[in-house]
Order: C-alpha cells, then sequence, then structure tokens
C-alpha cells in the first residue's frame, strides 16, 4: 500500500513541477479565463492536481512516519486536498487584481491632453483642420482636430474641447 501512496505522489508532483515549467516557458496552458472566477476554473486539471497533491502529501507523510495509515488520515487527507484547491482559488483570484486593463480615453476625457499634428487638412471656412495622434491609454491613436490657428506637421498642442466630432486644439 505504501508503494501506491509514494508512486501516485511522485506522479502528482512530477505533473505539478513539469506544468510548473511549462508556465515559465510556455505560458499557462489550462487558465482560459475571461476574468471572472468561479467554481469550474478550479475544478479542473489544475484543480485536481492540487487536491491530489495535498491528499497525497498527508498520506506519504503519514506512510513515512508511522507505516501505517488508519481510516481518519483518509478523512484528513480529503480536507487538507480540498484546502489545497481553495488555496488555488484564492489565488487565482489575486492575480485577476493584478491585471493592468488599460482605460481608454474617447471624447470629452481626452480635454486637457497633449496631441501631436500629424497632418494638415487645409483650411475649412473658420478653421483650420488637421489630424492628430494622441496617447489614448492603448497607445497612440489618430483624431480630427480643428482650430482657429494654423498649426505645422510635429507641433504639440493640448486639446482644449470636443464638439462630438472633432478636438478643438490651441
Amino acid at each position: 500500500m505504501e508503494q501506491v501512496i509514494y508512486g501516485i505522489t511522485l506522479i502528482v508532483y512530477g505533473i505539478f513541477i513539469i506544468r510548473f515549467i511549462l508556465s515559465w516557458v510556455c505560458g499557462d496552458f489550462d487558465a482560459d479565463f475571461d476574468g471572472d472566477l468561479d467554481i469550474s476554473d478550479v475544478v479542473s486539471f489544475k484543480g485536481l492536481t492540487h487536491f491530489l497533491m495535498g491528499s497525497f502529501s498527508w498520506l506519504s507523510a503519514r506512510c513515512y512516519i508511522s507505516h501505517s495509515i488508519v481510516w481518519y488520515d483518509y478523512i484528513i487527507a480529503i480536507i487538507l486536498g480540498i484546502f489545497f484547491a481553495t488555496i488555488l482559488f484564492y489565488v487565482y483570484k489575486l492575480t485577476f487584481k493584478l491585471e493592468c486593463k488599460p482605460t481608454i480615453y474617447s471624447g470629452k476625457d481626452l480635454i486637457g491632453k497633449s496631441a501631436k499634428i500629424y497632418a494638415t487638412k487645409g483650411k475649412e471656412k473658420d478653421f483650420y483642420r488637421s489630424i492628430i495622434t494622441v496617447n489614448n491609454g492603448i497607445g497612440t491613436i489618430e483624431y480630427d482636430a480643428k482650430s482657429e490657428s494654423y498649426h505645422s506637421v510635429g507641433d504639440m498642442v493640448v486639446i482644449s474641447g470636443y464638439d462630438g466630432a472633432y478636438y478643438i486644439i490651441n
């Protein structure tokens, strides 16, 4: 019986170590989350691995120390397995708090931001039209802009307003 418990323990920990190393090299191939976490994310191969690690670690330790397993050792093993799977759940939950989602600015949120003139489109009625580039939280994005004064390509400007179709620059 001891040899079976030791064998299962070695296999489970071997799987854990291989998955751990692969997560460094290839990324995590078991986590396909959308950002929210539920019980089905823990009841997976990774959750089963952690459950078995907790359970068979206890059973292996008991076999090594006393060379026998009593009925209550199985109950303790199941409780430890559930504890390990629960810890996995909370580790996932904490890592989702570290996820960085950029804020995408648009409309009036860009008022006061600096921009660079990317191209000029000429004069239209009382305004000079141009294309500006703004760092928008996810990268540099181009927007249509208008101004009462002429700006050359490459000039740095500040967005002072937004009228629904154009950004107003100084």
